[in-house]
């Protein structure tokens, strides 16, 4: 069998361990040993692709992530008609891994953004000095081929700086994969949303924080679908069908804030906004924000209580759940106790102004809200099941079981 074909990478992401997605597998690679990946007939040549990326110091990377067919005697070999659906199966391990994020954190935590993510394809032929490289264009892409791999080298992006993918969320991963294979309505919602939703948070410098939001909402729009009553705008009903998937959730009114969150001006919506939860709130002034740049440009009568690299974060905080609860409304996800109290900090998140900070002298509080919810709902678990086991009746086969205390059992 010929050993030439081509190869499909992420040369700005090394994963903790392979995982499997959308029937192909992902899977670390190191420049040292990529015989432990692929046919050692073709290490070499993969070795040399893998050694033109270089950091912003022109050093070759170590490590990247090569995707792998499944059950294939050339699994490293990813032929041209199978490269939508290899994108798609990296779009779902980029939110997958973009799920498990941290935000404001300072260096805590790597920062990730969906540029990480762009899978790069090379035609190669074992023992050949020579790369075709590809150039995505509108009218089909532009193909060159001959060059030489000491003639070729790729800089990491500027964006790229800094990122690191420590942790996948392979449980959505396996979830997401499950509702495809379903073929269930919500399937297509996610699809349709999600490749908006990571433009939008590329973070190229070619995107302004308007672009994105822009980019943001709409995906949130494709992804929930709102049903507009009569009588009612879209921003409004892209917010009441927000709060729906999230009312297990809501912690703090705009009325509890004491004036830190304002209701609209205009005195028409300013009073039965008192009572909403501030996450239905934030989701209607993205959407405003997002018509702000498609068309009118600001309007007075509508509040701006989140500035706009706000909500990205928020946007980038909210998307990964939203999804979640959703495909655990349809029995394909469960939430553990740590997504539960994340879920549970939303709009703690969201009415403290403190959370943003304000300038060196008073860092983000964002990091410490969510850890703390966390670590109570993981608390709160524990004494539960405590108290279940010392206080559950000793029933007799076929008893009554005591009914869940939780009140998101229902995710549980």
């Amino acid at each position: 069998m010929s050993c030439a074909g081509q190869i499909l990478i992420l040369p700005w992401v090394t994963l903790p361990e392979p995982i499997s997605v959308g029937g192909f597998r992902f899977s670390p690679i190191t420049v040292n040993d990529p015989a432990a990946v692929v046919s050692a007939d073709i290490a070499d040549t993969v070795a040399s692709v893998l050694r033109l990326y270089v950091d912003r110091k022109g050093y070759p990377i170590k490590a990247c992530t090569i995707l792998l067919r499944l059950r294939h005697q050339q699994a490293w070999n990813v032929p041209e008609r199978m490269w939508r659906r290899a994108q798609t199966a990296a779009e779902t391990l980029a939110l997958a891994c973009l799920a498990e994020q941290r935000f404001l954190d300072g260096h805590g935590s790597p920062h990730l953004n969906a540029t990480m993510f762009n899978l790069i394809g090379h035609n190669i032929v074992a023992g050949s000095d020579k790369i075709g490289l590809f150039y995505s264009r509108r009218d089909g892409g532009l193909r060159v081929g001959g060059a030489r791999f000491k003639d070729v080298v790729f800089q990491r992006p500027s964006q790229i700086e800094g990122t690191e993918c420590r942790v996948v969320g392979v449980r959505l991963a396996k979830a997401l994969d499950k509702a495809k294979s379903a073929k269930i309505e919500l399937s297509e919602r996610i699809a349709s949303s999600l490749e908006l939703f990571l433009l939008g948070h590329s973070e190229t410098p070619e995107l302004s924080w308007d672009t994105c939001i822009m980019l943001s909402a709409m995906a949130f729009e494709r992804l929930l679908e709102p049903k507009r009553e009569q009588g009612e705008g879209t921003a409004h009903a892209l917010a009441r069908t927000f709060a729906t998937v999230w009312e297990p959730f809501t912690g703090q009114t705009i009325s509890d804030t004491k004036g830190r969150i304002k209701p609209d001006n205009d005195p028409k919506f300013a009073g039965a906004q008192q009572n909403w939860p501030l996450h239905r709130k934030w989701m209607k002034e993205l959407y405003e924000a997002r018509s702000s740049m498609a068309h009118r440009g600001n309007r007075p009568k509508f509040s701006q209580n989140w500035k706009d690299w706000q909500h990205l974060v928020i946007a980038a905080f909210v998307y990964p759940f939203t999804v979640k609860l959703m495909l655990a409304k349809e029995g394909l996800y469960q939430l553990g106790d740590r997504e539960l109290g994340a879920c549970e900090a939303l709009d703690k998140l969201l009415g403290e102004r403190s959370t943003w900070g304000r300038g060196w002298r008073q860092p983000p509080e964002w990091p410490t809200i969510l850890s703390l919810s966390e670590a109570d709902r993981v608390i709160q678990t524990w004494v539960e099941k405590a108290y279940e086991e010392t206080m559950q009746p000793r029933y007799p086969k076929g008893g009554v079981a005591r009914p869940s205390r939780n009140k998101h059992a229902q995710y549980d």
